[in-house]
Order: C-alpha cells, then sequence, then structure tokens
C-alpha cells in the first residue's frame, strides 16, 4: 500500500512518484450497501469464498480473525455482508470477497480502500496478497496506488488450531 511502502520502503523506486494519500475507488450505491464490520457469524460465507477455506478448521480460524482483527464488509439489501475485507494473523488483507450477484459495482475497491485507511490510521502496515491469476485484484490495487514488494510472497506454515 502506499504509505506502508513510504514509511518501510523509503528507497524503493516506485514510492517515489507516488501521488500523497490513497487511491481513490469507484463510488457505491451508499443506499444499498452499509459500510459494517464483521461478525463471527459470517464466516461461514468467508469461508466458502477463501482460496485457502472450505473446512471447518479454515472457518474456527477465520472465526478467530473476525475477533481478533479490524475486518469492514458492505452489508447488502438483505443485510448480509455483500463484500468484505479482513486481516489474518500476518497482519496482512487476505480475506476479501464479493458475491457474484454483486460484482461489477466496485465493491472490493471500496472495501480495500476503506480497509487501507482505518488501519494506516492505527499505525498499522497494510499489505494484501494477491494471486497471480486474480486480474480484477490486481487491477484494483493498481487503481488504488499500491505497490508490488520485490521479492515476491512468504508464506508462513500455520495451522489452525
Amino acid at each position: 500500500m502506499p504509505e506502508t511502502a513510504r514509511k518501510l520502503l523509503p528507497s524503493l523506486p516506485e514510492t517515489k512518484n507516488l501521488p500523497v494519500g490513497y487511491g481513490a475507488p469507484k463510488a457505491i450505491n451508499q443506499e444499498m450497501f452499509k459500510l459494517s464490520s464483521m461478525d463471527p457469524t459470517h464466516a461461514a460465507l468467508v469461508n466458502k469464498f477463501w482460496h485457502f477455506g472450505g473446512n471447518e478448521r479454515s472457518q474456527r480460524f477465520i472465526e478467530r480473525c473476525i475477533r481478533a482483527f479490524p475486518t469492514f464488509c458492505l452489508l447488502g439489501p438483505e443485510g448480509t455482508p455483500a463484500s468484505w475485507s479482513q486481516m489474518d494473523q500476518t497482519g496482512e488483507i487476505r480475506m476479501g470477497a464479493t458475491l457474484p450477484e454483486y460484482r461489477g459495482h466496485g465493491l472490493i475497491s471500496h472495501m480495500l480502500a476503506v480497509h487501507t485507511r482505518a488501519l494506516d490510521q492505527l499505525g498499522i502496515p497494510v499489505y494484501n496478497h494477491t494471486d497471480k491469476a486474480n486480474k480484477i485484484v490486481q487491477k484494483v490495487s493498481h487503481n488504488l496506488h499500491h505497490i508490488a514488494i520485490p521479492h515476491g510472497w512468504n508464506q508462513w506454515n500455520c495451522e489452525p488450531l
């Protein structure tokens, strides 16, 4: 994320010509979508869409992450999450998605921008991991002025209890 990169990697060439502040996400329909935090009861939904999820252990892990870390979601007209952004134990924004019926409305872009600003205001370094095959989130990250950190990505080998 731009502000984190400026603070932690000032020698990185990509940080030199960035605009101050954050990239602007698409405007969303605020009548239809309400900003909220995640609730542990939302873990089953996150588990269903998370690439590393889909089992009981991952669902318990997601519940603990929701309880322990700042989370954000946009509640749809039904009052349930239509899009969300969530951290894991590494401090990485890693679990985010938009329900298929709400894709194309700029919701994940909005979620990442809201989450980034909130963590930055708390003084928490902000970063995320985007799968190389996920071209949509790569485009969102580019539009929000996120900076790719050199030398790839390292994953911790942790097993949820």
